[in-house]
């Protein structure tokens, strides 16, 4: 997986290559710390680092976490301040279960 996967992904222009390509960075190493050393197959790995890329990048377009950019009627929208959200429910089926 690459950066341009993640362009391609998020929908972004070809100016933004810059931008997306740290968002793919920081996606990598949050996906990758978060697995550790748990064996995860390549293609929900690929989903994951492309859930927590496209968060990144779309926290460009909602500062302080508001959005109206997915509302029909142009309410503000709560965005997630937790990249790894979406990327932490593709992964649970293949990490152990933690316990406190």
């Amino acid at each position: 997986m690459t950066a341009l996967d993640l362009q391609a992904y998020v929908g972004a222009p070809d100016s933004d290559i810059d931008y997306v390509t740290d968002c793919f960075n920081e996606a990598h190493a949050l996906v990758d710390k978060y697995v550790g050393t748990a064996t995860v197959p390549l293609t929900i790995m690929k989903r994951a680092k492309l859930e927590c890329g496209s968060e990144l990048f779309h926290r460009r377009s909602a500062p302080n976490g508001i959005s109206q950019f997915a509302s029909i009627d142009g309410s503000a929208i709560r965005i997630s301040r937790d990249p790894m959200i979406g990327a932490r429910k593709v992964l649970e089926p293949w990490l152990p279960i933690g316990v406190a």
